[in-house]
């Protein structure tokens, strides 16, 4: 399906037909949508599964105005992109800035969806460590060029995963083009939401859908406190560590990845609310 969101055409991946509810996948920072293309097909085996380049990455176009990448503006862009789909009732999945991305298109359209899955995320802001390492990434972007910036988003930051997809000469190479192919701004904007993202509170404790917090056991982007206390903010939330894994356990360890995700959506396709009468 070709759509438009604000006037610029979206890049997808789009497969699927089964009679499960559909699925939207939404990437992290600096990703795109070739982020799930491992999982892509045994999802697709039970229902539509949809994955979108943001604006400003991969094959859609973005504004040059970093404003334009604050967190509530992308879960509008997520909303009228699923609008455009034709979605319907669907389940979301946001992996890092994506998870906090789709937290906030939860917040304000919960009633649209099945199910929230948040993927090697927070429950705000990433730590000191991590936020200073962001800023300098933006700051090189802003004044070296993504060349540059490249290199400084490639320094180990702590201590990293020995399970590191980026050893991968070939994904090494995907992500280098995909890096230098961004738009400026969404590199800039992205990391102030990231340095700058409040939890948000009431709506996580009340929210009324199944939601799965899942993570590599190695992720090294929110550590596994920060992961606890998000599922600990999230009404009823199902809680997933997945094995062999670090920050993309969907790219880093498929098959477990799937296991879990698959039976949640299998799950989550048949939940009903009780209507207030038979409370």
């Amino acid at each position: 399906m070709d759509v438009a969101v604000d006037g610029a055409a979206v890049a997808t991946l789009d497969r699927g037909d089964g009679p499960g509810a559909p699925l939207l996948c939404v990437h992290g920072f600096t990703g795109s949508k070739e982020d799930f293309e491992p999982v892509l097909d045994t999802l697709a085996a039970e229902r539509r599964v949809v994955t979108v380049d943001l604006p400003g990455h991969g094959g859609t176009p973005g504004p040059d105005d970093p404003a334009a990448y604050g967190l509530e503006a992308a879960a509008g862009w997520v909303l009228r992109a699923a609008d455009a789909l034709q979605l319907g009732e669907c389940h979301l999945l946001g992996h890092s800035l994506g998870g906090l991305i789709v937290q906030r298109a939860a917040a304000v359209a919960s009633q649209r969806l099945r199910s929230l899955i948040l993927a090697d995320t927070g429950l705000g802001a990433q730590r000191e460590e991590r936020a200073a390492h962001k800023i300098r990434i933006a700051v090189t972007t802003r004044d070296a060029g993504l060349e540059t910036a490249l290199a400084v988003a490639r320094e180990p930051v702590g201590d990293p995963s020995p399970r590191s997809i980026d050893e991968d000469p070939e994904r090494q190479a995907f992500e280098r083009s995909r890096f230098l192919a961004l738009n400026p701004a969404a590199v800039i904007g992205e990391v102030r939401a990231l340095i700058s993202a409040a939890p948000l509170g009431a709506f996580l404790r009340g929210i009324d859908i199944p939601v799965l917090v899942l993570h590599g056991e190695d992720d090294e982007s929110w550590t596994a406190t920060e992961q606890a206390l998000l599922v600990a903010s999230v009404a009823g939330a199902e809680h997933a560590v997945i094995a062999d894994a670090a920050h993309s356990p969907q790219l880093e360890n498929a098959k477990a990845w799937l296991a879990v995700v698959g039976d949640f959506l299998a799950r989550a396709d048949v939940v009903r609310q009780l209507p207030a009468s038979a409370t």
